[in-house]
């Protein structure tokens, strides 16, 4: 059995109630949480011949807690954007997808700056911002809805997901067993593992256990 894996996606969740659990301020856990993100896609990309990940940082459906997340996340840019001002820490290219207009302007210039600097990264870290599965399809459907026939390759162009193929492996933390609204249309053969590890608590044992156990797959798609 050779399961080649190209991409694995996450879904992060639990920062909330790791805040709780360990009686710290939400920033903190946001920002351990951002971490961890890119201390596992580090690992994961230096010891697995893999070449995306994708990460489903923040829905549009969390905007609904209020503008406490939104200030959140725009610190904890800012503070990755410094660190790599100081020091390019990371060999693989960072990219940042869905509407990211909730964000001030000079933040999106800079991190579309960083995506440009490491362009000579093949391997990619592809993190969604204010993304919605139903509205990406929507989007798409609406630059194409004057064709009478749409191949599946030509509503993949219009997603945000473009040039990536679809994940291979979702892995899903905090103990909920749903997408949320993520990566509706590019699931349709990844396997799914759900965890109750909180998202700041996942550790690089955890990868390996998941990467184990989808190697054992005897994946078939449909044939």
């Amino acid at each position: 059995m050779n399961n080649k894996i190209k991409h694995i996606s996450f879904i992060m969740d639990g920062n909330n109630r790791w805040s709780k659990k360990n009686n710290n301020p939400k920033y903190d856990s946001y920002k351990r949480g951002a971490k961890k993100l890119l201390d596992l896609s580090k690992y994961i990309f230096d010891n697995y011949n893999i070449s995306y990940i994708s990460a489903f940082a923040l829905s549009k459906h969390n905007l609904k807690r209020g503008t406490s997340i939104i200030n959140i996340i725009q610190n904890i840019l800012v503070d990755f954007l410094e660190l790599n001002k100081k020091k390019d820490i990371y060999n693989f290219n960072i990219i940042f997808r869905g509407n990211l207009n909730i964000l001030p302007k000079k933040i999106v210039q800079n991190l579309k700056d960083l995506e440009r600097s490491k362009r000579k990264f093949k391997k990619k870290l592809i993190i969604y911002l204010n993304y919605s599965g139903k509205d990406d399809i929507i989007s798409a459907a609406k630059m194409l809805y004057k064709k009478s026939n749409i191949s599946h390759g030509e509503l993949k162009y219009h997603l945000k997901s473009s040039n990536i193929p679809d994940p291979d492996m979702l892995i899903r933390t905090g103990g909920f067993r749903r997408l949320s609204d993520f990566f509706l249309y590019q699931v349709s053969f990844t396997e799914f593992f759900f965890t109750k590890i909180l998202w700041p608590d996942l550790k690089k044992s955890d990868i390996k256990k998941f990467i184990k156990q989808f190697n054992e797959i005897d994946r078939k798609f449909g044939t």
